[in-house]
């Protein structure tokens, strides 16, 4: 976040308190329980003089920018140019090799190529057996290739690979980079409001679930923001995540891929500390658009971001794709931020009395929100470093700006600090008027369909919201004419008799009119809805196995 005080360190907490090994599964790795012969190969990282890193993250930080922590070695590792092989008698063979990274606080890995086949099983773990983080099976597999496990204290860590003979060579690894934390992050200002804290965060239990911790990779360095999932009026969960500029002005498209998006990384009680829980983690992402102005410096500083994983484990369902308003209405008293302040887990801050505009680099007027923030039951929400790119929401539960930065801290911080605007730039502006084209504008990305709606609503998994669960071959459902002026035929053809209920919804996914017939097979349906506005819009058909839909376009 950019702040204009001077930044005060609070309390240090040990990054690896944070960031919490995967649990096992009940996995162990097979060495643990099998003794293996052989020495274990070292890679060790070069060796590299830190004290500018640190001193550079530090009047990075000073300035107003996102904590920085760590720094990322490239290397080429492979299953088949390092480590070592080891079978194991009956065509299972195991794979193992050390990394290290000498004075690290803790280390991470980072793959470009990662495949995991039934069956097969992957750890990494420190020297004393003490963290574990997997196992990863073939339920990790992201889809593009991409992924990263969690850091691990210490400067050492073992990854170990087990493959079973019926699936033996498919499997893919490849490690790109590892990850040295060479600075101890300051904990949250005391007094943040931790999001499940009632009743500051009972509205907003949904929303959070798109709320996301944002591991940066600039160059060789790496820290935190924060973002959120946004949905688009295609309904078509493409997995966009809006955060800003300002984190990833200089992230190059290979920077990109090592991205990470930390999911429900909160605590589960009110007065639960900055730890946060294991977490649900996503890598890799290409860039969209962005505000084109240096972070803030002429505009409204956003960046959107297309997560490259294609994968949806088992708690994607929980995930949450935010919606949106584009309307320039000033922030009203209650809106909401939610953010992960000095990367710790997620808190909700609550703005008092409505919002100004205001600018933030000062050569553009009207480019960003100014709020103040109150206190609530639990403390006094504010935004630190971490916080930036995280969502401003309406008292609708729509995003209305993303954080640039300002002054707000804890009074306990700064003298005052709770009483000092933010700034957060309007979504409004990020909408067109950053430059003309799609590369500096959200409206391409979030109303896809042209739709002119100024707003959209969240939910979860959009695309299976209104009900696409399976769909029924081409030939069952007909919608005629399409474009059509708001007077339309559907006509069905069953492979065997059914209740059918048939209905009209909007981009929004709210039902414009709907229809119930009972016992058919087969049969052609006039709709009217000519006092719809021109624009997109979805025709669902429920029968008593599946629900399928089609899109028609009115035109006027």
């Amino acid at each position: 976040m950019k702040k204009t005080v001077t930044l005060l360190v609070a309390s240090a907490l040990f990054c690896s308190a944070m960031l919490h090994a995967q649990e096992n599964g009940g996995i162990s790795p097979y060495s643990f329980e099998h003794a293996i012969p052989g020495t274990v190969p070292v890679i060790t990282m070069p060796e590299h003089d830190f004290t500018t890193d640190i001193a550079d993250a530090a009047a990075f930080e000073k300035m107003g920018n996102y904590p920085r922590f760590a720094r990322h070695f490239d290397v080429n590792v492979t299953m088949l140019n390092s480590g070592v092989w080891t079978e194991l008698g009956n065509g299972d063979r195991t794979w193992r090799l050390d990394l290290r990274s000498a004075g690290a606080l803790s280390t991470g890995l980072f793959f470009d190529s990662f495949f995991l086949p039934e069956g097969a099983t992957l750890h990494v773990y420190t020297p004393d057996h003490k963290q574990v983080s997997g196992s990863y099976t073939s339920a990790d597999n992201q889809g593009n290739g991409l992924f990263s496990t969690e850091f691990l204290s210490g400067d050492e860590q073992t990854i170990e690979y087990y493959e079973p003979a019926s699936v033996r060579g498919q499997g893919q690894l490849r490690i790109t980079q590892m990850s040295h934390q060479y600075r101890v992050l300051a904990m949250a200002d005391p007094c943040e409001v931790n999001i499940i804290c009632s009743p500051e965060g009972d509205n907003w239990q949904d929303e959070k679930r798109g709320v996301v911790r944002v591991y940066v990779v600039e160059g060789s360095s790496a820290g935190y923001c924060s973002g959120t999932l946004m949905n688009n009026t295609a309904l078509d969960c493409k997995r966009y995540i809006l955060t800003a500029f300002h984190c990833g002005v200089s992230a190059s498209t290979a920077n990109f891929n090592s991205w990470k998006f930390y999911f429900d990384y909160e605590v589960t009680t009110c007065g639960g500390g900055d730890g946060g829980p294991t977490t649900h983690v996503m890598t890799g992402c290409t860039k969209k658009a962005d505000s084109n102005d240096n972070g803030g410096d002429s505009g409204s500083d956003f960046l959107l971001l297309q997560m490259t994983s294609t994968a949806s484990p088992s708690w994607w369902p929980s995930v949450y794709w935010n919606g949106w308003n584009k309307n320039a209405t000033a922030p009203p008293a209650g809106s909401i931020g939610i953010h992960h302040p000095a990367g710790t887990n997620k808190k909700i801050s609550m703005t008092t009395g409505t919002g100004s505009s205001t600018s933030w680099g000062g050569t553009v007027a009207g480019t960003h929100w100014q709020i103040h923030w109150g206190g609530t039951t639990n403390g006094w929400g504010v935004t630190e470093g971490g916080s930036s790119g995280s969502a401003l929401f309406n008292t609708s539960s729509q995003v209305i700006g993303t954080l640039t930065g300002g002054g707000s801290y804890c009074n306990s911080v700064v003298a005052g600090g709770q009483n000092q605007p933010d700034a957060y730039g309007k979504l409004s502006y990020h909408w067109t008027s950053n430059g003309t084209a799609a590369a500096n504008q959200l409206k391409p990305w979030l109303d896809p369909l042209n739709s002119g709606v100024s707003s959209l609503n969240g939910s979860y998994s959009p695309c299976t919201a209104t009900g696409i669960s399976t769909m029924e071959p081409s030939s069952s459902i007909s919608v005629y004419p399409n474009p059509n002026n708001g007077e339309f035929n559907v006509s069905l053809s069953l492979d065997k008799q059914s209740d059918v209920t048939i209905r009209v919804l909007n981009v929004m996914g709210q039902e414009v009119t709907s229809e119930t017939v009972n016992g058919i097979i087969d049969g052609t349906f006039s709709i009217s809805v000519d006092g719809q506005a021109s624009g997109i819009y979805f025709i669902e058909v429920r029968t008593e196995s599946s629900t399928f839909m089609k899109k028609i376009n009115i035109i006027k």
